[in-house]
């Protein structure tokens, strides 16, 4: 099919009112990102706060944290926040507090090893889950205290 040489002779498919209308749509709305990335860069938006970029490569992981836990780390994300008084505010977000308080907790038990907190913490989760049940069963499925 020479899509150029029915065009010249005005064969073209007719457009409808609907298609027309989507087709201004989007005309309108690159017309307005054209507008935008020419006339405000990246750099002279005012208030924008940037942090520079971290050149080590990451990687997103999930993992599951408890409601306390969470709400501990929100506060403490505000209140580093909060610490900047006079001072421009760093974006300080939680992934950049979990990274911290990882790598404070990791370089810690790589020191001190089985005396770090962090290695007395598992201990006692482990203590807790291996203890035995106090009360025994006897054959007959009762408890025996």
């Amino acid at each position: 099919m020479d899509i150029m040489g029915a065009l010249l002779r005005g064969e073209a498919p007719q457009v409808t009112t609907e298609e027309n209308d989507i087709i201004e749509r989007l005309a309108f709305y690159l017309r307005r990102l054209e507008h935008r990335s020419a006339t405000v860069e990246p750099e002279e938006r005012h208030g924008a706060r940037t942090r520079p970029k971290d050149t080590r490569p990451k990687k997103k992981v999930t993992y599951y944290l408890t409601k306390l836990i969470i709400q501990h780390l929100e506060k403490a994300q505000q209140g580093l926040l909060e610490a900047f008084d006079g001072e421009s505010k760093p974006k300080i977000s939680k992934s950049v507090v979990v990274e911290a308080a990882l790598q404070t907790a990791l370089q810690e038990l790589d020191a001190k090893g089985p005396k770090s907190r962090l290695f007395q913490m598992f201990h006692e989760v482990c203590l807790k889950t291996k203890e035995p049940n106090r009360a025994t069963k006897t054959a007959s499925g009762g408890n025996v205290p």
